[in-house]
């Protein structure tokens, strides 16, 4: 009988020490879910926004030299963006501000091959006399680059 009543309380002691533990971590993680998720939730949503505004459509090809090239890079937070203002000098000689912008990932921030004088084929549309590009394809040395972005959120 003694050997039966034993069993019972260490299965007790047991039993409490398993539960305590859960009701530590439920009370520690139950903070985090309050306050980060969302914020987390939020800032996922926004990313979502850029990257579903930042694609152009192909409507229009234009072929012409680089006259002018500036490129800028900038990071927010893990989300980063390549920016190339391109003015390109057509067969008319008519001098057409191109806008390439492009959102990547950490592993992705590599630079564009563009130099002056490069051969250029672009595709993408009109935008406020500005031509937003879609693709990019050098055909000085055959690099095609798009705007597609490069970083998902998941």
């Amino acid at each position: 009988m003694i050997h039966k009543r034993v069993d019972r309380i260490e299965r007790k002691e047991k039993l409490i020490k398993w539960y305590g533990w859960i009701v530590i971590l439920i009370l520690c993680m139950t903070p985090l879910v309050i306050v980060l998720l969302p914020k987390l939730m939020l800032n996922v949503g926004r990313i979502n926004k850029i990257l579903r505004e930042s694609i152009v459509s192909e409507t229009t090809k234009i072929r012409g030299d680089v006259a002018n090239i500036t490129w800028n890079k900038h990071a927010d937070g893990d989300l980063g963006c390549i920016e190339g203002d391109i003015e390109l000098q057509t067969n008319g000689h008519t001098p057409i501000l191109c806008k390439f912008k492009k959102y990547v990932g950490p592993k992705h921030n590599q630079t564009i091959v563009v130099n002056k004088t490069d051969k250029l084929l672009l595709t993408g549309t009109y935008e406020d006399n500005v031509f937003l590009i879609r693709k990019l394809e050098n055909q000085s040395n055959q690099y095609v680059y798009t705007t597609e972005p490069q970083v998902s959120v998941y």
